[in-house]
């Protein structure tokens, strides 16, 4: 289907870019606002040479899915920024790190309690930390109720990381440069996914790094694979048509060093999906399939066969514009 503008021209806003001058009101006790972040996978991830900022060149098709978390903001007691999350607490997490950014660009204080009910698995290539991020800057914004320019959101939520983007908006989007310059696309939906997580811990700079050892690639041919991908995604008309683009060149470099994806993705195929991948640097795996039917037989599957306990396998829809979860 049609690529179309978008998030690409989100960051300059059709709001304008200033904010309000005056500091907001503090939100009233006991106003609680909820807000879903969403998983997501890279139905394609197409990695380039290394750029100056030391970053590399990627070209992605990510979509957002139903299975994620849950960020509660409430007012605070106090005056400060409180983080209550099982994984990861306090500062360090990057829900807080994306409030702080925001912070710096308002210029006044947003003292907030942000609880993260966790349920997408930490570290997967899922990027459910990302979109904690970026739902917790929505949440901040209605909590304290106010409007913040698109630009100022995409600048704060790319200062946190390059994915955390891609989560301000719904929908399927083409992710270019680090990551944070993205382009709607629109999909042939439903897109029904059986995502398994194997115990394995995958740091993306180690992934990039194994990457690196193994391969090179140049920017004329980075670019050709690209619009490859362009054409192939205008062209998608049916589940089948998506299944048939779908690639990670992050994944040989992780499956002959972790043989427990590579499991993962044999299961995924034997258990019927049309096709099956990494999700960005791992270690989850997807699997695409035709019904939901199938996606949860499938699933079922990789609970008996593969060894997957059942709170690391999944199934899920995509989430387009206009509908899902908010």
């Amino acid at each position: 289907m049609a690529v179309s503008g978008g998030p690409a021209s989100r960051p300059p806003g059709s709001n304008g870019d200033r904010a309000a001058a005056p500091p907001p009101a503090r939100p009233v006790a006991g106003a609680r606002v909820e807000v879903a972040a969403p998983a997501k996978v890279n139905l394609a991830l197409l990695i380039g040479p290394v750029r100056r900022d030391g970053f590399h060149e990627v070209f992605s098709l990510m979509v957002p899915v139903t299975l994620g978390d849950l960020v509660v903001a409430e007012a605070p007691v106090g005056d400060e920024l409180v983080v209550d999350c099982a994984v990861c607490a306090g500062e360090e997490n990057l829900a807080a790190r994306a409030v702080r950014e925001l912070e710096a660009r308002l210029g006044w204080p947003l003292p907030v309690r942000l609880t993260i009910h966790k349920r997408v698995p930490h570290a997967a290539g899922l990027g459910g930390g990302s979109s904690d991020a970026a739902a917790a800057l929505r949440a901040v914004e209605r909590l304290y109720d106010l409007e913040i320019p698109p630009r100022m959101l995409h600048e704060a939520a790319a200062a946190v990381g390059s994915d955390v983007p891609f989560f301000l908006w719904r929908g399927p989007q083409l992710a270019m440069g680090r990551g944070s310059v993205l382009k709607d696309v629109e999909l042939p939906e439903p897109l029904h996914f059986v995502i398994g997580v194997p115990d394995v811990e995958l740091p993306t700079k180690l992934v990039y790094g194994w990457r690196d050892a193994d391969a090179t690639v140049t920017l004329p041919e980075f670019a050709a694979r690209t619009a490859r991908l362009v054409s192939a995604v205008e062209a998608a008309a049916v589940p089948a048509d998506i299944a048939a683009l779908m690639d990670n060149d992050l994944e040989s470099h992780v499956t002959t060093r972790r043989p427990e994806v590579a499991a993962v993705k044999a299961a995924m195929l034997q258990a019927g999906a049309l096709a099956a991948a990494m999700s960005g640097s791992g270690s989850a795996v997807f699997g695409l399939f035709d019904t939901p039917e199938n996606a949860e037989a499938a699933r079922a599957a990789l609970i008996a066969r593969a060894g997957l306990p059942p709170a690391r396998v999944f199934t899920a829809t995509d989430l387009q514009p206009g509908r899902g979860v908010g």
